[in-house]
């Protein structure tokens, strides 16, 4: 049984860094604002954004905003601004993977360690609540060079 969990597991991270490889990455502009192609479905808190292109913008009271030529809609996300480290010294995006479900966790919006962080919805927390076998990966989308 242990070894079948493993496998699993494996065969999850693996289909995770396939696509992290594969993904088209974010690239910043004037340290404010990013824009990203996301390979995959994702949730920004409560609110399910489907794959595509999705420019980010940062603004001053913390408020991120998500726009897509895909979506006629804007989705607005209240961030916390941390100092955590950014060991890429790139901009990108980081995500948890929960099962199938995939949650926007943080943004980092330059080289600086000038990071976002998203409030953790309640659906991402009955979630984590349940992970027994910690399944969970991040996934970060590097920006081009």
């Amino acid at each position: 049984m242990q070894k079948v969990v493993k496998a699993t597991l494996f065969a999850l991270a693996m289909t995770v860094l396939g696509v992290g490889l594969t993904a088209a990455p974010a690239h910043a502009q004037n340290g404010s604002r990013v824009i990203a192609n996301v390979p995959f479905d994702f949730f920004v808190g409560s609110t399910a954004m489907k794959a595509g292109t999705y420019n980010v913008k940062a603004l001053e009271s913390g408020v991120l905003v998500f726009s897509s030529k895909e979506a006629p809609q804007q989705t607005f996300a209240l961030s916390l601004r941390d100092d955590v480290s950014n060991h890429s010294e790139q901009p990108h995006l980081v995500f948890a993977r929960y099962g199938t479900e995939t949650f926007l966790n943080k943004v980092f919006m330059s080289s600086a360690n000038d990071c976002n962080e998203l409030r953790t919805s309640d659906r991402e927390r009955m979630l984590q609540r349940k992970q027994a076998t910690g399944e969970e990966v991040s996934l970060l989308i590097e920006p081009a060079r």
